[in-house]
């Protein structure tokens, strides 16, 4: 049965559908099947994969419709069922249903057992269709602004998930998104984040506009501008989480897409942009070798902060080694300039 992945926070505006379009663009490039729901009224995952979906949820909770006639194709391995504003009046007509709590996870059942994962984006309150969207989840993640409020509404969302679910274990990951390393309130607050909530924070997602210019454009990151920062921080998300839930992708997962929307080719048919590079074998463990990256430069095999393994990866023209346990990321960009 395909993994159900609530996407959440109880404030809006800091990056919940953003994560949710290129968490699962990643995932279907690495080759599992995901497929997205939205239960926000506001439709906003629609617009930032570019689509205008005929039907939407709306049909499959009020009208009955099948949830298979009322996805779209959105991308290679994605699909979508879509929402817009009828769901504001779907929603009263749910909470008069003696099993309103789980209407939804009810609606997907047909469909489960077809994808790998199933993301919902949700919306930035605890509505009826926000709690049939914890209800049926299997895991949680929250995105979370390192900011002062964001932080306190993060507290308040463990609450209600220990309500909802009594204990925080499907709470797997905590994404701080519009990060900036330049500024002392961003630095002290992912450390509090960090000491608080440990090995649940994901490496942050840095500042960058190129995101949110991707949502207007109705592209995925890696579609628009794969070199951007921006996506090397989504698709070291993507391995982060990949990781986590022991996925295993395919022998030929999809090649990334160039910016003019064509897949482009992989460099080498042993690595792929949104996989980790081939570890070293265990012969070879006690020399352990450095990686050549781009101009000649040097990605380290250990950690310099505390002397782990580093995670490698070729990521959307960046090759990147990481650790799972410091934090530390060092990436070099192959060819051309860093915008």
């Amino acid at each position: 049965m395909g993994r159900i992945v609530a996407i959440t926070n109880l404030k809006g505006g800091i990056g919940k559908t953003t994560t949710v379009v290129n968490v699962s663009a990643g995932l279907a490039l690495k080759g599992a099947q995901v497929l997205l729901v939205d239960v926000d009224a506001q439709g906003n995952l629609a617009m930032a994969l570019g689509l205008k979906p005929r039907r939407t949820l709306y049909d499959v909770l009020v009208d009955g419709k099948r949830p298979e006639d009322c996805l779209v194709n959105a991308r290679p391995n994605l699909d979508l069922l879509a929402a817009n504003e009828s769901l504001l009046t779907a929603q009263p007509e749910l909470a008069r249903r003696p099993d309103w709590a789980r209407v939804l996870e009810q609606a997907l059942r047909p469909v489960r057992s077809k994808y790998d994962f199933i993301l919902i984006d949700c919306g930035g309150s605890l509505t009826v269709l926000n709690l049939n969207a914890l209800t049926a989840a299997s895991d949680v993640v929250v995105p979370t602004t390192v900011e002062p409020f964001s932080i306190k509404g993060l507290e308040m969302l463990v609450k209600q998930i220990i309500q909802l679910k009594g204990s925080t274990s499907s709470l797997r990951a905590i994404v701080p998104t519009m990060y900036d390393p330049r500024t002392r309130q961003s630095v002290a607050l992912l450390e509090q984040l960090q000491a608080q909530y440990g090995a649940q924070v994901t490496p942050p997602i840095r500042v960058n506009v190129r995101l949110s210019e991707s949502s207007a454009q109705g592209k995925t990151i890696y579609e628009f501008d794969p070199r951007s920062r921006g996506a090397l921080d989504y698709a070291v998300l993507v391995e982060t989480l990949s990781t986590l839930w022991n996925f295993k992708p395919p022998a030929a997962p999809l090649s990334a897409p160039s910016p003019n929307g064509a897949q482009a080719p992989v460099a080498s048919p042993e690595v792929h942009p949104l996989t980790p590079a081939p570890l070293r074998s265990a012969a070879s463990a006690s020399t352990p070798a450095p990686v050549v990256a781009g101009a000649g430069s040097i990605l380290s095999s250990t950690c310099p902060i505390c002397g782990g393994p580093l995670q490698r990866a070729t990521v959307a023209g960046y090759r990147v080694a990481y650790c799972d346990h410091c934090r530390y990321r060092q990436q070099e960009l192959v060819s051309g300039p860093r915008r």
